[in-house]
């Protein structure tokens, strides 16, 4: 399925370059669910995903031509969609990241495992590390909530958060470590540890 999404991003760029309307519509439907959820992912705000989605999808159509496939489709896509949401911070002055909406990936390493329990009570204990984990994030530096986000959510390989972030290989890998070391830190004081021992 990934295989399949990647080789159409860099034959709809080559069909939009030549002027082809109808490419357009298509990276959209392909693409588009993705750009609006990782922008929901850093506003948490419907209608400010939905701008920034939209001027992606314009920005990509007006830069077909530029357009080198040097790498994969999905990193250049990330790569664009990232600054784009860097500006629109800038934009709205905020100085940090906001909360992200889920971290719906298993729980970190180092994290207790989960007591057994009946499904009501096991519904009601995940929304609740859910939100506990949102809260750390939230508390990341935010060159930390990037890769974490990125790297946890989006599933980018190290290599690839590298080229969305311009960063060297190094220090993707130390921001990670750093991050994943923070979150665990910040999640050790929370009620997810109660009852474990330190």
């Amino acid at each position: 399925m990934t295989e399949k999404m990647a080789a159409p991003g860099e034959a709809l760029m080559a069909r939009m370059a030549s002027g082809d309307v109808a490419a357009f519509e298509e990276l959209m439907r392909a693409y588009g669910g993705a750009a609006h959820r990782y922008a929901y992912r850093i506003f948490r705000d419907r209608h400010i995903a939905e701008d920034v989605s939209q001027e992606l999808f314009l920005k990509l159509y007006r830069n077909a031509s530029r357009y080198e496939p040097a790498g994969k489709f999905t990193t250049y896509f990330y790569k664009v969609l990232n600054n784009l949401c860097l500006d629109t911070l800038r934009r709205m002055n905020r100085k940090s990241l906001p909360d992200f909406q889920s971290f719906e990936n298993p729980v970190l390493d180092g994290m207790p495992e989960p007591l057994e329990r009946s499904a009501p009570d096991a519904n009601a204990r995940n929304a609740e590390e859910r939100r506990l984990v949102r809260e750390a994030i939230a508390k990341l530096p935010p060159a930390q909530r990037q890769v974490i986000v990125l790297r946890e959510l989006e599933e980018l390989k190290y290599r690839e958060i590298a080229d969305v972030l311009d960063l060297s290989l190094n220090e993707v890998k130390v921001l990670i470590h750093r991050g994943r070391k923070a979150l665990l830190k910040i999640l050790q004081r929370s009620p997810l540890f109660e009852g474990t021992e330190s």
